[in-house]
């Protein structure tokens, strides 16, 4: 893949990401849980 496909793809998934949890309540809470759990699983290690 091109790298400008490459930026826009991830720009895109970036924008995506971001409005979904400015609108999407429940969709910010479960991705704060799942950051929370990485973080937990990686301080043991």
């Amino acid at each position: 893949m091109e790298n400008r496909k490459y930026l826009k793809l991830l720009g895109v998934l970036g924008l995506v990401t971001v409005l979904s949890i400015l609108l999407i309540p429940g969709f910010s809470d479960a991705i704060e849980t799942a950051m929370l759990v990485f973080l937990m699983i990686n301080a043991r290690a």
